[in-house]
């Protein structure tokens, strides 16, 4: 069966393409078919259908509609000066073909290279016959109902032309074919590495065909919803660092919010700056922002449908730590409960969801990298109950309550939130069970569709649990995998995936394999170690200088710290050093014409050609901690090195580490060792 893009016929076809569509699809499975999408165009302004064979020869196809008696008629109507291409059958199909052949010749693909053919389903020979006696000779290939039965790959291709084309001409057929999977070249991370010398003059780039394939996927969204009553609808895109989930996402939204432009949208994700981001890039793809479309991140979207009645006063980290460590040393001091275990603790209970102290002794704890006996619990669970005594007594809460509190209006019917057609996740590992509780409700109940996308590598905040167990969902026949990285250099994932095997030997749970082969080449990732944080600063400050004294354009630079107070320092000295404003929190801003300086935590979903990664020896010193169990150290090591390989392939072309102390890590100095960190 040959890869058909989409998989099922979509919109309100005609019969004579539906089932010219069932012919195509059994073709070889080495063939692709692509069904011209008719969301922005009508139908007459493009073939109906690309076939590409294995030898990558190209074959258009337009389906008429022509009747045998319109057939049998059209010599008359010549006969009386009738137009012609109201008298012909298939005279305004041939005319489509001739067109776009003009138009893809423009763009580099000789005629010569690609057959046209009209095929007539509702036509036999006699009715061709009759059309070629109006005395117009065919200038395309004509095929009649008789090749939608029984005629096998060697007929079909025999009506390829003798040339195959080279990839540069495939590229420029697919983007003039289904323009809705061009990619604007300003979402590619890497300013000259991609640039390619077409003779089609191609600028942009295209979703790849497991990219388009995800896209393309199941557009039908009514007709399930009829069938299904209340079941939720949902798919899943996995895929490594890279690989275009957010773009996935967002062509996937475009193309059901033109198919279905009454329907409501929701788009959520877990940080400030990637909704941003998301924003922005789908302004530039839509040309417009429409009205039925929402943004948020998931605490925001709370915060918006926050009761009125109710106060909504998270506190502050300092203060949340301040109340977790007295009661740490009031209650667990004298324990083998290290404060560390106590706040992780906390907010595991938290994020799944469990109210009472028998939920918690029975709750299956795998994964979450140290051991608690039953005592144990009772003892975190009696400090538990004991912070939220102090947080109520104060009239506040943490933000891990955000969530419990809507669950419970929710389940008691104190809330009424918006229900939508359309819910889109980005970062969906980053999601806990009771996001996914809230969630669930905010999918309209009977045509309602979820769609999802996640890279369980880079799930470091909800660590210890497979981010599909928290959905509390089945995925198995629901999920996509896209293993090729686009956004990075070969050295760049090279480094970043030994890194991670190297301290995660074990981590197998949800493990994507990327795929390397052909990724560009590039330079390995450099790393400049100093002796005090201060030097580090301003060396990374005056490396960003001298880059965009050079040419380099703000915007294509980068800057991660490990911690808010260093991210803040950078940003500061960067504006010092290059003016008031060249340096940003992407938090607050849109994207534009400035340095985004952030933290790890922050930078999900994040992209740059050039990353600067500062503050990774805080990281390090808090695994060499004594205060640590063995436990706890464990967790932070999987944390820290999900928490990097997230922040190393943010990198499209130059990733630069800054380590401040000696000796560096035994981990960084081995791979070194092998050539894959350079040590400046």
């Amino acid at each position: 069966m040959a890869r058909i893009f989409p998989e099922k016929l979509v919109g309100n076809g005609t019969p004579e393409v539906a089932r010219a569509f069932l012919v195509l699809k059994s073709l070889p499975d080495d063939w692709q078919v692509w069904l011209h999408l008719t969301l922005w165009e009508s139908d007459a302004e493009a073939p109906d259908f690309l076939v590409l064979d294995s030898e990558q020869r190209a074959l258009l196809i337009k389906v008429s509609r022509a009747t045998s008696r319109q057939a049998q008629q059209s010599p008359q109507l010549q006969l009386l000066d009738f137009e012609q291409e109201t008298a012909v059958p298939g005279s305004a199909a041939e005319l489509c073909l001739r067109t776009f052949l003009n138009q893809v010749a423009k763009e580099g693909v000789p005629k010569v290279r690609v057959t046209g053919v009209v095929l007539f389903p509702n036509l036999d020979a006699e009715d061709l016959q009759a059309i070629e006696q109006s005395g117009t000779a065919p200038e395309f290939v004509r095929l009649d109902r008789s090749w939608l039965y029984g005629k096998g790959a060697a007929s079909w291709g025999e009506l390829f032309p003798a040339q195959p084309l080279d990839a540069e001409m495939v590229l420029a057929l697919r983007a003039q074919f289904s323009p809705e999977i061009v990619v604007p070249s300003a979402f590619v991370p890497r300013i000259a590495a991609r640039q390619r010398n077409l003779k089609a003059k191609l600028t942009n780039y295209l979703l790849d065909y497991n990219q388009e394939a995800v896209v393309k996927s199941d557009l039908e969204l009514d007709t399930y919803g009829e069938q299904v009553v209340r079941k939720l609808r949902f798919q899943v895109v996995n895929g490594v660092a890279g690989s275009g989930k957010t773009l996935v996402l967002l062509y996937r939204l475009r193309l059901l919010q033109a198919r279905f432009p009454k329907k409501s949208y929701l788009v959520l994700t877990h940080n400030r700056p990637l909704i941003r981001e998301m924003r922005v890039r789908y302004q530039m793809l839509d040309g417009t922002q429409p009205r039925g479309v929402r943004w948020h991140t998931f605490m925001g979207w709370c915060r918006r449908h926050w009761p009125k009645d109710e106060q909504y006063n998270p506190i502050s980290g300092p203060w949340r730590d301040r109340w977790l460590r007295e009661i740490w040393r009031r209650e667990l001091h004298d324990t083998s409960i290290t404060l560390g275990m106590f706040r992780s603790e906390l907010e595991w209970v938290k994020d799944q969801g469990i109210a009472t102290r028998e939920e918690y002794l029975g709750a299956n704890r795998r994964g979450r990298g140290f051991r608690l006996t039953r005592s144990q619990r009772r003892q975190i669970f009696e400090a538990i109950r004991l912070y939220q005594l102090r947080l109520k007594e104060q009239e506040v809460m943490d933000w891990w309550d955000v969530p419990l509190r809507y669950r419970r209006w929710l389940e008691e019917g104190q809330v009424h939130p918006p229900q939508y057609d359309v819910v889109l996740i980005d970062e969906a590992q980053f999601f806990a069970r009771v996001w996914f509780d809230i969630v669930r409700e905010l999918v309209s109940p009977e045509k309602g569709y979820l769609f999802m996308a996640a890279d369980s590598t880079q799930g470091f905040l909800r660590r210890g649990e497979s981010w599909r167990s928290i959905a509390g969902m089945d995925a198995r026949g629901h999920s996509y995998r896209l293993r090729r990285s686009y956004r990075t250099t070969r050295p760049i994932l090279t480094f970043a995936l030994a890194f991670y095997r190297q301290r995660l030997p074990e981590d197998k749970a949800d493990w994507l394999q990327p795929d390397l082969a052909g990724m560009p080449k590039g330079h390995p990732p450099i790393l400049l170690q100093f002796s005090a944080p201060q030097d580090e600063r301003a060396r990374l400050v005056d490396e960003i200088a001298r880059a965009v004294e050079k040419g380099l354009s703000l915007r294509h630079i980068l800057v991660l710290h490990a911690s808010a107070r260093g991210a803040t320092a950078i940003l500061e000295m960067l504006n010092q050093r290059l003016g008031p404003n060249s340096a940003r929190d992407p938090k607050d801003e849109l994207p534009g014409e400035f340095i985004r300086v952030t933290t790890l935590n922050a930078c999900t979903g994040l992209e740059s050609p050039t990353v600067f990664l500062a503050g990774i020896h805080e990281l390090f010193e808090k695994e060499g901690s004594l205060h640590l169990s063995e436990g706890e150290r464990i967790e932070l090591v999987q944390m820290h090195t999900k928490q990097l390989y997230m922040a190393f392939t943010r990198a499209g072309q130059r990733l630069v580490l800054t380590y401040v102390g000696e000796p560096l890590p035994q981990s960084l100095l081995e791979l070194a060792k092998y050539g894959l960190l350079e040590i400046a």
